[in-house]
């Protein structure tokens, strides 16, 4: 039970780490813009008076009309990623209304506006799971696998674009492409060696038992446990990986989208789709700033700049966060209508129903 002594000190440290990430996003920003940059006429002036020189440049009517398609595609992408958590928590026996799910996450998403990485919309999901069916087990399961299958997503969307649009590498391309594909694949084949053979983690504790003292011990009891639960169900993943593939995929879509609103009308298609898959990878992972600003126009920035123009890259990832944004925002009328009398429509399937309909 927390005192009131821990419960400030806890307070207070998150309070100072909110500012210290608002403090990171907006040195990441300046970093970004005072970035000096040469004009089309030999002149250099900072990134941000580039940008707002070309913006008067941007044709209005492709501008909405692409930002508009920008908006169908990524929830496209979002859609994925809500029918994703369906198949997973299905999985486990919870069977919420389709209705709820969506909102839920629109919920999680808009919570998740204010804090680093995927946290608030992951710490939503689990904890709306857990607290309507009382599964918290089984809720904690599902989120650890769809946190491993959305990392795999990425990999899957880098090794599909890779061949594609490698060439904004230049002739780094073939280094590269030696040193990430191995890796990538490696990380994809062996989760679902994982899953399809939860015991090889237990094997790799026993072979290596001073694993067992330290934090990744820990984390890995319980990922083979989380494992089991979906060991004889391939069809239901294979499903989730699919749609773990479809949210990134979408989402670099968006981008290339929102680079044509900007202007960008040269851009090559699967470059802007292979730049933007490691643009969202950098976000994902990124602890350091708020909801991955900063961290998303420069590593655009860094991949496209050379091909799109900086302008065009930085505009394009701020306007493809914001094309997400748009429905994220009815997240928080959805919070303010769930009072404290709501309860989904929840059926629970206990495990061996669930065995006996797989055999059957």
């Amino acid at each position: 039970m927390s005192t009131p002594a821990s419960a400030e000190r806890s307070w207070a440290r998150t309070s100072l780490s909110f500012a210290a990430k608002c403090g990171v996003t907006v040195a990441a920003f300046y970093l970004l813009l005072q970035h000096p940059v040469e004009t089309s006429d030999g002149a250099r002036v900072s990134a941000l008076r580039a940008i707002l020189d070309y913006l008067p440049r941007i044709d209005t009517g492709v501008f909405w009309r692409f930002a508009l398609l920008a908006f169908g595609v990524r929830m496209c992408g979002m859609a994925c990623s809500m029918l994703r958590w369906n198949v997973l928590l299905r999985g486990q026996g919870l069977y919420f209304p389709l209705w709820h799910v969506f909102t839920t996450f629109l919920i999680g998403r808009f919570l998740g506006t204010f804090l680093p990485s995927t946290l608030g919309l992951d710490g939503y999901k689990l904890y709306d799971a857990a607290r309507f069916s009382g599964r918290t087990v089984e809720a904690a399961a599902a989120t650890a696998i769809e946190k491993g299958l959305g990392i795999v997503g990425i990999f899957l969307c880098f090794l599909v674009t890779f061949p594609l649009g490698h060439t904004i590498l230049g002739e780094r391309a073939a280094m590269v492409g030696w040193l990430t594909i191995p890796l990538a694949a490696f990380v994809c084949v062996g989760f679902f060696a994982i899953l399809l053979h939860p015991r090889w983690l237990l094997w790799f504790l026993d072979w290596a038992p001073q694993l067992r003292r330290v934090r990744i011990g820990n984390f890995v009891e319980r990922l083979h446990g989380a494992a089991a639960a979906y060991r004889d169900q391939k069809a239901r993943l294979a499903a989730a990986a699919a749609l773990s593939f479809g949210v990134h995929f979408f989402t670099a879509v968006t981008y290339f989208l929102t680079a044509i609103a900007v202007g960008a009308h040269h851009a090559e298609f699967w470059e802007v789709i292979f730049g933007s898959t490691i643009q969202i990878f950098a976000t994902v992972i990124s602890p350091f700033t708020i909801a991955g600003e900063g961290v998303r126009e420069i590593v655009q920035a860094l991949m496209l700049a050379h091909r799109i123009g900086l302008e065009s890259s930085i505009l394009s990832a701020a306007l493809g966060f914001w094309v997400a944004e748009a429905p994220t925002l009815s997240g928080g009328i959805f919070y303010l209508l769930r009072d404290a009398s709501y309860r989904p429509r929840l059926r629970i399937v206990p495990p061996a129903e669930r065995s006996a309909k797989r055999h059957s």
